[in-house]
């Protein structure tokens, strides 16, 4: 009996040490056991794709390929419209700026033409001076004279409007300069006059329908000696110089011996008329 127990084999996992027995059966026997069933029974195999599967999906990815395509072509002919618009505004702009060049020419023209006459007429007598006393005073007229000139722009490293130069930040500055004894203002080569405005149009500055782009230059013609000292104690000057140092506004002012503004388009009057001459001193404020 003690002999038969002694020629009886002992299972591995008693005669080998722990770590070699794990080493050599890594895999559990009971997965080892799972793995040749799956691999010899027909149920647990995997199954082929069928016929109709193979049909969507090829019917799928021809969908996918044909969005792809279409998608590419859109974004081509989307950027060759927006092309053709930049060309078009490009184009208009140079007219614009074109027509305006004209206009300017044939006023100056007509201007000369008009001094000639007048000098030419003696009867017109001082009508001449008073001609380009009113083109002064209205801003249809060129002016030149000493002044100051403004630059004005956006904080740097902008982030939001407050930090940036609104209109209405514009139409305080240029209100502080009149009320300073400006004669004659003009923004970024537009003159100012009874008739201009200075709005956002869009996301630009406007004066006289035309954008303006940053930085602002602001010409003043008035005397250079008090229209600093005067544009700080005026209220808007005040609110003007309040805000530069609230949000970080780019600004200066300096004087300048001469300066010289052009003179504005001249508007059409559509439904303005002077007084008759039977109704001058009746309280008449002409026909609209």
């Amino acid at each position: 009996m003690a002999e038969e127990e002694q020629t009886r084999v002992l299972p591995e996992r008693v005669t080998m040490g722990l770590l070699p027995y794990i080493n050599a059966h890594a895999i559990d026997e009971d997965y080892a056991l799972a793995a040749e069933r799956r691999g010899t029974d027909p149920a647990t195999r995997p199954r082929k794709v069928g016929r109709s599967a193979g049909v969507v999906l090829a019917v799928f990815a021809i969908l996918a390929v044909t969005a792809a395509v279409q998608t590419s072509q859109d974004s081509v002919s989307e950027e060759k419209e927006r092309r053709a618009l930049i060309e078009q505004v490009k184009d208009r702009r140079a007219l614009l700026d074109s027509q305006r060049t004209s206009i300017a020419a044939l006023t100056k023209q007509t201007q000369q033409l008009e001094s000639a006459l007048l000098r030419g007429n003696q009867d017109a007598g001082g009508l001449l001076a008073d001609v380009t006393r009113l083109s002064l005073r209205s801003g249809i007229g060129p002016a030149t004279g000493p002044g100051v000139q403004v630059i004005a722009d956006d904080a740097p490293d902008a982030e939001s409007d407050r930090n940036r130069v609104l209109d209405s930040d514009l139409q305080k500055l240029v209100n502080g300069l009149w009320h300073a004894g400006a004669e004659a203002i003009s923004i970024n080569g537009e003159r100012l006059t009874t008739l201009s405005a200075i709005r956002h149009a869009g996301s630009a500055i406007t004066v006289n329908y035309t954008s303006l782009s940053r930085p602002y230059k602001i010409l003043a013609i008035g005397d250079p000696k008090t229209l600093p000292t005067r544009f700080g104690n005026t209220t808007t000057g005040q609110a003007w110089l309040d805000l530069v140092s609230e949000v970080g506004l780019d600004y200066s002012m300096t004087t300048k011996k001469s300066l010289r503004l052009p003179g504005a388009e001249v508007p059409d009057l559509r439904y303005v008329d002077e007084d008759e001459p039977d109704r001058v001193g009746s309280g008449g404020k002409g026909t609209s």
